[in-house]
C-alpha cells in the first residue's frame, strides 16, 4: 500500500475515505479524487485543511472572474463586427471606427476594472455601467450602418449572456436591459426618425425576451443562495465531525479486507502516542496483545455483516508498554464503500484500574463486615454466658435478701440488707439490659403476633412503677381513649418492657409533680389500628441539642444527670429498637426544666373496638 505524509494531509485508500464521507459518522474531512496511474492504485487524498462557507471575498473573485470571461468573449465579438465594418460605405466607415475604438476603450476599462479591489456593490454598478455602454455605443455603430435589424438580435445576445454568467442578480440585470431597450429604442429612431413605424409585436416580443432575462437572472440567483447555503452548512457539519474525530476521546481505526491498517484518527497520537500515519499498511494483528488475539479473533468472526460487536484487549504504546482498549468493532466488508472493519476505540486502562481497586475494596470490606460480625457473635455469646453466670446467683443473693428481711432484725442490720436488695435489683436490671442489647445487636430478638389485651397490658405497665412512684410522692396516671381496641394482636411483652422503660425513666427523672400514660387511636382500618402512647411527665427535662442522640447506646442527657441518678444510657435505646421491630417508631418532645413527653406508635392488628375508658391513679 502506497503512503505519504505531508503537513497537513494523509493519503488513505479510496474505498475507506469514500466510507467516511458516505457515513454521517465518519464523515469529518473534505475527500478529493486524485487518480494516479501508478501500480498504488485508486487514491484519495484527505484534506484537513480548514474550510469555510462562501463569503463575500469568494462571491467577488467569482464575479470578476466571470466578468473578465465575458470581456474575453465581447472582445471577441466587437473585433469580428470591426473586420466587417470595413464592407461599409466610406463615409459611415470612419464614423463606425470610432464607435468601435470607444467599445474596445470600454472593453478596457472593464478590465482593469475588474482587477482592482473594491466593495461588491461598486463592482456590479461597473458592470452595469460596462454593460449599458456596450448596449449604447451598438445602438450607435447601428445607426450608422443603418441596420436596424441586428441590433435587437445582438442585445438580446449580450442581455442572456450576463444573465447566465454574471452572478449579479435580478435588479442589475433589470437596469442593463431597461438600457438595452432605450438602446434598440435609440437605434430605430436614429435610421427612421419615429417610432412609429414598429411592429407592436415585434417591440412585444422584444421586451417580454428582456424580461425573461431578468426572470432567468432571478431563478440563477436563487439557486446560487440555496447553494451557498447548502455549501455552508455541508461544510460547517465537516468541521464539527472532523472535530469530533481529531479531539474525540476515540480513536477510529480501519481495518482492510487483506487484515492491513488503512486507516487512524489522529486522536491515535493522544493515546497510543503514534502518528496517524505510522501503523497505516501494517497488519492488524501486530497492534494486539498476544494473548489477546484469540478474543479478537472469536469477536470478528461471530459479527455478521452490518452489525456490531465490543471486544476488550490490549494495544502497544509507542513506548512500548501496553495499553488496555475497548473497541466497538463494526463489519463493513460488504460495503463496497469500505470493504473492511471500522473499530471505534478507547482507553480503558483508568477504569480498569478503577474495577480492580473497587474489587479489592469490596474484598477487604467483605473481609472487615466477617470479622465485625465474627467479632459481635463472640460478644454476644460472651454476654449471654456471662449474664446467666451472673443472674443466676444475682437471683439466689435477691432471693435470700428478701427472705432475710421478712424475718426480725435490728433497724441497723435491716438498712443494710436492704441497700444489698436495691443494689442486687439494680444490678439485676442492668445485666437484663445489656442481654437484651445483645440479643437486639444480634438480630435474635423476635416479635410475636398473639392475641393480647392491650388495656390490661398498659394497666400492668403502669402498676409495675406505682411503688416507686409513689416512694417519691409522684401522681402517676394513665388514660386510654374509648376508641382503642382492648383485643388486638401483639407482642405485649416487648410492649410492656417499651413501656416499663419510658415510665421507668419518667419516675426516675421527676423529682415532683406527675407522670401520665395515655393511649389513642391515631389511624383504623376495618383490619389495623395504629395505637399512639405518650408518656409526659414534669421531671428535668432534656436540653435540644442532646435529644438526637439520647436514643442511642450509653447516652444520657448529661454528666450532671449520670451522676445525679445513675443509669446505663441502655434503656431508651433498647425502647427505640423494640418499637422500630414492632414497626412502629418513636419520638420526643422535651423542654428542659418544664419536663418531657415520649410519644410511640405501635400497628397492631384490630379485632372488637374499644369500648368506655380507664383511669387509675
Amino acid at each position: 500500500m502506497a503512503t505519504g505524509l505531508t503537513s497537513r494531509r494523509t493519503v488513505v485508500t479510496s474505498k475507506a475515505a469514500r466510507r467516511l464521507l458516505q457515513h454521517g459518522r465518519w464523515h469529518v474531512a473534505r475527500w478529493r479524487a486524485a487518480r494516479t496511474s501508478a501500480r498504488g492504485g485508486e487514491k484519495l487524498t484527505v484534506d484537513t485543511q480548514s474550510t469555510t462557507g462562501p463569503n463575500a471575498h469568494d462571491e467577488d473573485a467569482l464575479l470578476r472572474a466571470r466578468a473578465r470571461v465575458g470581456l474575453w468573449v465581447v472582445f471577441v465579438a466587437i473585433a469580428g463586427f470591426a473586420v466587417v465594418d470595413v464592407r461599409l460605405a466610406p463615409e459611415a466607415l470612419h464614423a463606425t471606427r470610432i464607435v468601435r475604438l470607444v467599445q474596445f476603450v470600454i472593453i478596457g476599462a472593464g478590465a482593469l476594472a475588474t482587477r482592482v479591489q473594491m466593495r461588491r456593490r461598486l463592482q456590479i454598478a461597473t458592470l452595469v455601467a460596462f454593460v449599458s455602454g456596450l448596449y449604447l455605443t451598438s445602438a450607435v455603430a447601428g445607426s450608422l450602418r443603418g441596420d436596424v435589424t441586428t441590433q435587437p438580435i445582438t442585445d438580446l445576445a449580450i442581455a442572456f449572456a450576463t444573465a447566465t454568467t454574471l452572478p449579479w442578480g435580478p435588479w442589475p440585470q433589470l437596469v442593463s436591459v431597461l438600457v438595452a431597450m432605450l438602446s434598440v429604442a435609440l437605434d430605430y429612431a436614429l435610421v427612421h426618425a419615429t417610432l412609429a413605424t414598429v411592429s407592436p409585436h415585434m417591440a412585444a416580443g422584444i421586451g417580454m425576451s428582456f424580461l425573461v432575462s431578468v426572470y432567468i437572472a432571478h431563478q440563477l440567483e436563487h439557486y446560487r443562495r440555496e447553494r451557498d447555503t447548502a455549501e455552508a452548512a455541508l461544510r460547517r457539519s465537516e468541521r464539527g465531525f472532523r472535530a469530533l474525530i481529531e479531539r474525540g476521546s476515540d480513536v477510529i481505526t480501519i481495518v482492510g479486507a487483506d487484515n492491513t491498517i488503512q486507516y487512524d484518527s489522529p486522536s491515535i497520537r493522544r493515546l497510543l502516542g503514534h502518528g496517524s500515519t505510522e501503523r497505516i499498511g501494517r497488519d492488524a494483528t501486530s497492534s494486539v496483545h498476544p494473548d489477546d488475539l484469540d478474543a479478537v479473533r472469536t469477536t470478528i468472526r461471530s459479527i455478521a455483516s452490518g452489525q456490531t460487536s465490543t471486544v476488550e484487549c490490549r494495544a502497544p504504546r509507542a513506548d512500548g508498554s501496553w495499553c488496555d482498549v475497548e473497541a466497538v468493532v463494526t463489519n463493513l466488508r460488504d460495503d463496497p464503500a469500505v470493504g473492511g472493519l471500522v473499530v471505534n476505540w478507547r482507553d480503558v486502562s483508568e477504569r480498569k484500574r478503577a474495577e480492580a481497586d473497587r474489587v479489592r475494596y469490596v474484598q477487604e470490606l467483605a473481609l472487615a463486615r466477617d470479622q465485625a460480625l465474627a467479632s459481635t457473635r463472640a460478644k454476644s455469646m460472651f454476654l449471654a454466658n456471662m449474664s446467666h453466670e451472673i443472674r443466676t446467683p444475682m437471683n439466689v443473693v435477691i432471693g435470700l435478701t428478701e427472705m432475710v428481711l421478712d424475718t426480725p432484725l435490728a433497724p441497723e442490720q435491716r438498712n443494710d440488707l436492704e441497700r444489698v436488695h436495691r443494689s442486687a435489683v439494680g444490678l439485676l436490671a442492668i445485666i437484663n439490659d445489656i442481654l437484651d442489647m445483645s440479643k437486639i445487636e444480634a438480630g435474635k430478638m423476635t416479635i410475636e403476633r398473639v392475641d393480647m389485651d392491650l388495656r390490661r397490658t398498659l394497666e400492668e405497665s403502669v402498676a409495675l412503677l406505682a411503688p416507686a412512684a409513689a416512694t417519691k410522692q409522684l401522681s402517676l396516671t394513665w388514660r386510654v381513649a374509648p376508641d382503642v381496641p382492648a383485643q388486638v394482636k401483639g407482642d405485649p411483652l416487648r410492649l410492656r418492657q417499651a413501656l416499663v422503660n419510658l415510665v421507668s425513666n419518667a419516675v426516675k427523672f421527676t423529682d415532683a409533680g406527675s407522670v401520665v400514660v395515655e393511649a389513642s387511636v391515631l389511624r383504623q382500618t376495618v383490619s389495623s389500628v395504629v395505637v399512639g402512647i405518650a408518656v409526659t411527665d414534669t421531671g428535668i427535662g432534656i436540653a435540644p441539642e442532646r435529644q438526637a442522640e439520647i436514643f442511642e447506646s450509653f447516652e444520657q442527657g448529661n454528666e450532671t444527670t449520670n451522676r445525679m441518678y445513675g443509669g446505663t444510657g441502655l434503656g431508651l435505646s433498647i425502647c427505640r429498637q423494640l418499637v422500630t421491630l414492632m414497626g412502629g417508631r418513636i419520638g420526643l418532645e422535651s423542654t428542659p426544666g418544664r419536663g418531657s413527653t415520649f410519644r410511640i406508635e405501635i400497628p397492631m392488628e384490630s379485632a372488637v373496638p374499644a369500648v368506655g375508658t380507664a383511669d387509675a391513679a
